[in-house]
């Protein structure tokens, strides 16, 4: 493969240098952590649909439809969504603090594991906006007679329809039918196939809790469920606890086995190849310690923020990038606050300086030392394979150290315009043969009743010479009823092509998708006075219950330490005690097999001594006499005398 000469051509223009703010995205996104059969994803403002892939990050706006036979897993926060076949489901709201779904048809299983002070957990269905008020396992039906059942095996939900409301408690099971809010009750009913398939799933969530990978991963790290089961955590002097994968290739390097895509509203957003390949390459840093590759988690109890790729990047002709290494400062390919950029970094690694963060910031990462720039770790593709959601692999360009030595290096994403396979991730040949949902699945209205922000504007060419990306404005009243978390893409000004601010107009229409409940104005302003009045005292709240939930985990880390410290402290008392019993046991069967031996020795002794009994001597029988014939006489052959008789009597 022919070398590709890199030069540095990604530097930010002093005018985008100078440009207003943008809204800071959230600080979470969605996993599409498991495909099985012909799942379909539409992207939030995409008209089209394309097949979905693994690790595929979800937010709001996007769409999943699951074929029949299919079957999908979402990870999201402290929930797990399980999809069943012939399933619309899509994403009305994702941020900080609220996780809203939409089910036009279908079945869903919901898993939460845990609600912090302001989780807002919602699904919206055609006949009522379902919320769940605890921790449990909740079960969605949406039929096509407009009818919703709702089944809570362990929890507590409350359904709504904006003018009275129902609440379900644990074993019970709810049906709802028309526009009318009348609930029939019923039992749970054994569980089907589809139950089964989701309580397996869960139990795997159950053993990472208690496993050797939550002792040392924020459980606000999408994906950490994976760690344990792929690859084995070992301490480091420098960087502490550590973990590394065990199946990887040969010339296996972070971020190189996988493809790039254009996300909203975060921008390019690596998608890893394989099962596991989430957490480790949104969250964390990597370092490569004796020859091996190891992934670095963030601070165990700070709340981790999600960021499309730990990358540092080299631009030229082709595109080339390697993984941040621990302290290295992640620089956002947009222009977000200060304390959005400090949160993504203190979070997700170890930041001793927090002044040195804004100090890269500000410079745009300019003239930093990247300890991960070689060339073992730097991968390097084309233009046309970057943009097109092509599998890197084995398509990636070599270069060599005297290549990488000539070039500059920066944190900041290159002002690469995203195309249409970007923006679906992934290419032509997959998106062949895709699965489209019915159109009265995709139009289907639901009830709502926290106001989403509305839905992820369409892509929009824009040739302005400030890189030719998309742009964010957030609709001031959506941002205040989504804790100022939401962000959209609407159609900047085509006329100057100028970044222009929109914060101050509201949305000018609803999502096509949500029919809210019929509320008034005075309803709908007390609404917001009320959130706007609570919204600090919810932040501080929130703060206190993080630092009281930190120093108990802290106090429950060290009786955890406390204890393996005192095992091992007795380890060789156990060891001596165990030994000395096997030697005792071993004693004691010697013992006794050398006193089987002796009695059987005394009984062969006395068998030997004891006297024979004496034969009594009987005549014995005469013996039958034998009817043998008489031997004839030989007859004397001798000279006899004359007066001899011949005959004798």
């Amino acid at each position: 493969m022919a070398t590709l000469s890199l030069c540095f051509v990604c530097g930010l223009a002093r005018g985008q240098e100078n440009a207003p703010l943008d809204a800071d995205p959230p600080d979470r996104a969605a996993r599409l952590s498991l495909v099985q059969g012909e799942v379909s994803l539409q992207p939030a403002g995409e008209d089209e649909w394309a097949s979905a892939i693994v690790n595929r990050p979800l937010t709001t706006g996007d769409k999943l439809w699951t074929d029949q036979g299919a079957r999908a897993e979402i990870q999201v926060g402290q929930a797990s969504v399980h999809l069943d076949s012939d399933t619309g489901f899509s994403f009305l709201n994702v941020d900080d603090d609220t996780i809203q779904m939409r089910v036009t048809a279908g079945v869903i299983n919901v898993h939460v594991r845990a609600l912090d002070g302001n989780d807002q957990i919602e699904v919206d269905t055609p006949n009522l906006a379902l919320s769940l008020l605890r921790p449990g396992n909740y079960r969605v039906e949406v039929n096509e007679d407009d009818s919703t059942v709702v089944k809570v095996s362990e929890g507590e939900a409350e359904a709504s329809d904006g003018s009275q409301s129902v609440v379900v408690r644990s074993q019970q099971a709810a049906t709802f039918r028309g526009e009318q809010l009348a609930a029939q009750f019923g039992s749970l009913g054994a569980p089907d196939e589809f139950d089964s398939w989701s309580l397996e799933r869960e139990r795997r969530d159950a053993y990472t809790a208690s496993s050797q990978t939550a002792q040392y991963v924020s459980p606000d790290v999408t994906g950490y469920q994976d760690l344990d089961a792929n690859g084995t955590w070992s301490s480091d002097a420098e960087y502490g606890n550590v973990w590394t994968p065990t199946r990887v290739a040969v010339d296996w390097s972070p971020y190189r086995y996988g493809r790039w895509a254009w996300v909203s509203p975060w921008g390019w957003t690596w998608i890893d190849d394989a099962p596991w390949g989430y957490a480790p390459f949104h969250y964390g840093r990597w370092a490569h310690v004796r020859n091996r590759w190891c992934w670095v988690p963030g601070p165990r109890h700070v709340r981790a923020v999600y960021a499309p790729a730990l990358v540092g990047w080299v631009g030229g002709g082709g595109v080339a990038w390697f993984p941040l290494g621990p302290r290295e400062v992640y620089v956002p390919v947009r222009r977000y606050s200060p304390r959005y950029v400090e949160r993504v970094n203190v979070s997700n690694t170890v930041i001793v300086n927090r002044t040195h963060i804004t100090n890269v910031y500000d410079n745009r990462a300019r003239n930093v030392t990247y300890r991960n720039r070689v060339a073992g770790a730097v991968t390097a593709v084309t233009r046309n394979t970057f943009t097109s959601a092509q599998r890197i692999g084995d398509r990636r360009v070599r270069i060599n150290e005297q290549e990488i030595a000539r070039t500059n290096v920066t944190a900041v994403a290159p002002q690469i315009q995203p195309v249409r396979q970007s923006r679906l991730g992934v290419s032509e040949a997959v998106r062949r043969n895709v699965r489209v949902p019915p159109q009265t699945v995709v139009n289907r209205q639901v009830i709502v009743k926290r106001n989403p922000p509305p839905s992820a504007a369409h892509f929009v060419r824009n040739k302005a010479a400030s890189g030719n990306r998309p742009n964010t404005s957030v609709d001031a009243s959506a941002r205040a009823d989504a804790n100022r978390r939401a962000v959209q893409e609407v159609e900047r000004n085509r006329v100057n092509n100028e970044r222009t601010e929109r914060n101050d107009r509201p949305s000018p229409a609803r999502p096509s998708a949500v029919r809210p409940p019929p509320r008034t104005d005075q309803s709908q302003v007390a609404e917001i006075t009320r959130r706007a009045q609570q919204s600090q005292q919810q932040e501080d709240r929130l703060q206190q219950q993080r630092q009281q939930q930190e120093r108990l985990q802290a106090e429950l880390q060290q009786r955890q330490q406390n204890e393996r410290q005192q095992q091992e402290r007795d380890r060789p008392v156990r060891q001596q005690r165990d030994m000395e019993q096997q030697q005792r046991a071993a004693q004691q069967a010697q013992q006794a097999q050398q006193a089987q031996q002796a009695q059987q020795a005394q009984q062969r002794q006395r068998a030997a001594e004891r006297p024979q009994p004496e034969r009594q001597n009987r005549p014995e029988p005469p013996k039958p006499a034998e009817n043998k014939p008489r031997p004839m006489k030989q007859q004397d052959h001798r000279e006899r005398r004359p007066d001899q008789n011949v005959h004798q009597n």
